[in-house]
C-alpha cells in the first residue's frame, strides 16, 4: 500500500545536523513560509489531498495474509464525522472533528488536542482487486477498514505460436 506523503508546516529541526549553522527553527520556517505563499501549499503535498487540512490523525497499515488493514485514531468522532471513498484506485480517507463549544466559559492555558477537517489518500496495492469488497467498522475511537487481498492468478507458462 502506497502512503501519499505529508510534510508538516512546522517540523522539528534535528540539532547537529550538518547544515548547523544554518539549520535554526526560525531561518527553517522563513523559507517554509516563503515556498508556501509561492506555491500555495507545501511542498510534497500531492493533488489528491485538500487544501482545506487542518490536521492529520495517526494511520496505521497493517499487512496481514487475507486482507489489509488500515487503522485510524480518530478519538472524539462519531462515524457521521467520517467519509471513505475509492476512486481510480486510490482510498480516501475524510473527516471533520468538531470541537466542543458548549463549555464557552472554558479558558485553556494548554490545549494540545486537534479539531478540524483532514483528509488522506491511499494508493491501493495491485493485490485488492474487488473495490466492493472493502469493508470498515468504527469501534472505540478507532476506525478500520479492511482491504481484502485477492491471490494474483499464477500463469505456469504460455506457449507462444509463430506465424
Amino acid at each position: 500500500m502506497t502512503l501519499v506523503k505529508w510534510t508538516p508546516m512546522n517540523r522539528p529541526v534535528r540539532r547537529n545536523s550538518w547544515l548547523s549553522p544554518l539549520s535554526t527553527a526560525r531561518w527553517t520556517s522563513d523559507v517554509d513560509q516563503l515556498f508556501n505563499s509561492l506555491f500555495k501549499e507545501p511542498l510534497g503535498v500531492l493533488p489528491a489531498t485538500s487544501k482545506d487540512v487542518d490536521w492529520l490523525p495517526a494511520f496505521d497499515v497493517v499487512e496481514k495474509d487475507k486482507e489489509y488493514q488500515l487503522r485510524v485514531e480518530a478519538a472524539g468522532m462519531k462515524k457521521s464525522d467520517l467519509n471513505i471513498s475509492i476512486k481510480d484506485g486510490v482510498l480516501i480517507v475524510a473527516g471533520e472533528k468538531h470541537v466542543d463549544a458548549t463549555n464557552d466559559s472554558d479558558n485553556y492555558t494548554h490545549r494540545e488536542s486537534c479539531c478540524g477537517r483532514f483528509s488522506r489518500s491511499f494508493r491501493l496495492p495491485d493485490d485488492v482487486l474487488n473495490e466492493k469488497k472493502v469493508a470498515a467498522k468504527y469501534k472505540d475511537g478507532v476506525l478500520t477498514i479492511s482491504l481484502p487481498r485477492t491471490k494474483p492468478a499464477k500463469v505456469e507458462g504460455v506457449e507462444v505460436e509463430i506465424k
